[in-house]
């Protein structure tokens, strides 16, 4: 479980991580981890976790997952000038996948274990004023506005002939189903879900973003001072019968909204 928030001079985001009640009855830890970090240049990167409950460690693999993007993607972006061309911004997130994927591995090799222990999905993401990039391997989504009161899927969960059916990052051929979107305009609001909230935040089988659910959330951190209250406010909601009752699953997600910023 995990819950943080932090503000930066054009960011305001939040993002928390609540154990699922099948994982609260079996004595499960959550196996969620998310991620986020404003660089100085002013992009957003993010990347969100989500373990394999069938894997005996999957909390760690979630984590060393997340950790590891994280760092990749900062370090791709955090340039003074984050301009590069879409080619560009699509290999620095495949890095971060490969890169992650790379570090659960050698994590499940130190603990002489095999990968699959430490299976775990990766959505990684950066978002810019005028741009927005994200890449994932397995369930959960990314979902963006750019026009006001519209919510765009930028890389959702693969069509599968199953719900439930996913592919892992420590798969074999894990790389080769990442999906990878770059999409152009002056980004406002984004979020990262994972695939417990699919169903409440996703319409089926179109997978259009409910603007039910997103739009109150946005306008809540909108309205909303940096700081724990915010995280906490979240971390409730994640809670709440309102969404326990549709997903048993641990829950993530992680919000943010872009403040227009003044020149005097």
């Amino acid at each position: 479980m995990g819950q943080h928030t932090e503000k930066a001079d054009e960011w305001q985001v939040v993002a928390a991580s609540v154990r699922g009640t099948s994982h609260q009855k079996s004595n499960l830890p959550c196996q969620d981890v998310v991620a986020f970090r404003c660089l100085p240049n002013g992009v957003l990167v993010a990347a969100l976790a989500d373990g394999a409950g069938s894997a005996s460690m999957a909390e760690v693999g979630a984590t060393v997952a997340a950790q590891s993007a994280i760092e990749s993607l900062s370090a791709a972006f955090g340039s003074a000038s984050p301009s590069g061309g879409d080619e560009e911004l699509r290999a620095a997130l495949l890095n971060a996948l490969s890169g992650a994927r790379a570090s659960v591995v050698a994590e499940a090799e130190r603990r002489s274990v095999r990968a699959r222990e430490l299976a775990t999905t990766l959505i990684v993401a950066a978002f810019m004023r005028t741009r927005a990039v994200s890449a994932q391997i397995g369930d959960g989504a990314v979902v963006v506005s750019i026009q006001p009161g519209t919510f765009d899927l930028l890389t959702g969960p693969p069509q599968t002939e199953h719900l439930n059916e996913t592919i892992f990052l420590t798969a074999d051929a894990a790389l080769d189903h990442a999906q990878v979107k770059v999409l152009s305009g002056h980004v406002r609001y984004v979020a990262l879900l994972c695939d417990g909230l699919q169903l409440l935040a996703l319409k089926y089988p179109e997978l259009v973003p409910h603007a039910g659910f997103f739009g109150p959330l946005f306008g809540f951190l909108e309205k909303a001072r940096p700081g724990e209250e915010t995280a906490a406010r979240l971390r409730e909601f994640l809670e709440s019968p309102r969404v326990t009752a549709r997903s048993d699953d641990d829950l993530s997600l992680v919000l943010a909204v872009l403040r227009e910023q003044t020149v005097p």
